[in-house]
């Protein structure tokens, strides 16, 4: 089942700073842009909540296979094809 809503790509917002975003989604910590994608829909909500997923994420908060539990429940729950 594909995702509802479809997520941007790196480049294809107006946004500059959106698209830099969903870059560092897909190459950097997170590793994959589709749910930064998503959010990136709302430029203010994306820029926003980014710097949080950073703290809890990035900086080694939460042990990577709980982060990992965390995204496929969250895709089990939204009903997403993550």
């Amino acid at each position: 089942m594909a995702s509802r809503i479809t997520p941007l790509a790196p480049g294809e917002s107006p946004d500059a700073e959106v698209n830099e975003l969903l870059e560092q989604g897909r190459e950097g910590w997170w590793g994959d842009a589709a749910m930064f994608g998503v959010i990136g829909r709302n430029p203010a909500l994306l820029k926003t909540i980014v710097p949080v997923f950073g703290a809890f994420f990035g900086e080694g908060s939460v042990e990577p296979h709980i982060h990992e539990m965390m995204r496929l429940k969250t895709g089990q729950i939204n009903d997403c094809a993550y």
